[in-house]
C-alpha cells in the first residue's frame, strides 16, 4: 500500500513514521511546492507541485496517484484540506481513499468563530468570543469578556497574528484595520493541553485519544510537552468528537482553568505535536493501513503512560536540493 503525503514541509518524523515496514505501507512518496521543503527528501518519492491554488493542482496530484499506485492521499495543510475533501470522489474513482474529513466540518473548524458558535449550540465548554468589537464593547458592559483578551485571525494558524491585547484603544485600532475575520477572546489564564485523536475510518468511531500538557510553544507548536490522562477529560473530548463528522487523525487544543476544562479548537490534521504520542505508543499510521486493508481498529483510548515527557529540538539536513 503506498500513500502521498501533500505539502509534507518540515514534517520529517512523520514521514519516518510512514517508512517504517512495520505499520504497514509499501511507499510514501511525498508533495511541496517547495524545493526546500526537508521532508521530501526523506520519502521514498517526491515531487515538486503548483502553490494548491493553480487551476491545475488537482491535475498534478491525481496524476502522481495513477504513476505511483497511490492507495491513500494525507493532506496536512488547512486550506488543502478543504480541497481535497470537496473532491473526493475524483479520488475514489482511481482507487485512492483521502484521509480527510467531511467537508462541512472541515469548513467549519477553519473559521474559528463558526466554531465557537457550534461549540457554544451543543452547551460545550469554550473560552468566551465575539467576532466585533460592538460585540466586544456589549459583552464588556455585561461583564462576560474583559481585558487581557485574545486578537486572531478567524481563519488563522498555527500562531500567526495571534496578540495578546491589554490596551482598549489597541484593541479598537486593530478591530478598525483588520480587513480579514478576526476573532476576540477572552485571554485564557490556565493550563493548555493537546490531543491526538484518531477517528477510524470504517467505524466512523473515536479509537484513540492522547492527550499532553503543553510545558512550552514556539511558532505555534508544541516545543515540550508532559503525556497525560484524566477521565473527565477523554470524556469531553469524546462529546466534542460526537457533534463533527470527522476522519482519520485529529488535533484538538484545550484549556484547564480552575480546574475545569474548556475547548479551544480543532484541526481536522495531524497535529505538529504528534511525534509525542507516536512515541509513547499512539501509532495513528499502524490505524490507517489497518482502516486502509479494511480492518476496524479496537478502541485503546487512553492506552499509554502518563507523566512521559516530550522536548523537541532543532536538527538540520545540507546537501543540493
Amino acid at each position: 500500500m503506498n500513500i502521498l503525503i501533500l505539502s509534507c514541509g518540515t514534517r520529517n518524523l512523520l514521514v519516518r513514521y510512514f517508512k517504517d515496514k512495520r505499520n504497514g505501507f509499501d511507499k510514501v512518496v511525498g508533495t511541496d511546492c517547495s524545493t526546500y521543503a526537508p521532508a521530501l527528501y526523506e520519502t521514498d518519492s517526491h515531487y515538486i507541485v503548483p502553490r494548491m491554488t493553480a487551476p491545475d493542482y488537482l491535475d498534478v496530484i491525481l496524476d502522481i496517484c495513477r504513476r505511483e499506485s497511490i492507495r491513500m492521499v494525507l493532506p496536512l495543510q488547512e486550506d488543502e484540506l478543504y480541497l481535497i475533501a470537496q473532491n473526493r470522489e475524483r479520488f475514489t474513482e482511481i482507487g485512492v481513499l483521502p484521509c480527510v474529513s467531511d467537508p462541512r466540518t472541515v469548513e467549519l473548524c477553519r473559521d474559528k468563530y463558526a466554531f465557537y458558535q457550534h461549540l457554544c449550540s451543543h452547551r460545550l465548554p469554550t473560552v468566551t468570543s465575539c467576532n466585533s468589537y460592538k460585540d466586544f464593547r456589549k459583552a464588556e458592559q455585561e461583564n462576560t469578556m474583559h481585558f487581557p483578551v485574545f486578537f486572531k485571525p478567524a481563519r488563522g494558524c498555527g500562531s500567526i497574528g495571534i496578540q495578546k491585547v491589554e490596551d482598549p484603544e489597541l484593541l479598537k485600532a486593530l478591530c478598525h484595520c483588520q480587513k480579514e475575520p478576526y476573532l476576540i477572546q477572552n485571554y485564557a489564564n490556565g493550563e493548555e493541553f493537546g490531543a491526538d485523536i484518531y477517528v477510524d475510518l470504517l467505524s466512523h468511531r473515536p479509537v484513540s485519544i492522547f492527550v499532553k500538557q503543553k510545558l512550552r510553544m514556539r511558532a505555534g507548536e508544541t516545543e515540550k510537552s508532559l503525556s497525560f490522562r484524566d477521565e473527565q477529560l477523554f470524556a469531553l473530548i469524546l462529546e466534542t468528537v460526537s457533534t463533527l463528522s470527522l476522519s482519520g487523525p485529529v488535533d484538538m487544543d484545550l484549556f484547564r482553568i480552575d480546574g475545569s476544562y474548556y475547548i479551544s479548537e480543532i484541526n481536522p490534521r495531524f497535529g505538529g505535536g504528534y511525534p509525542h504520542a507516536y512515541n509513547c505508543g499512539v501509532n495513528f499510521p499502524k490505524l490507517l493501513s489497518a482502516n486502509l486493508a479494511g480492518q476496524e481498529n479496537a478502541d485503546t483510548i487512553g492506552s499509554y503512560e502518563d507523566g512521559i515527557c516530550m522536548l523537541k529540538f532543532t536538527d538540520l539536513m545540507v546537501g543540493r536540493f
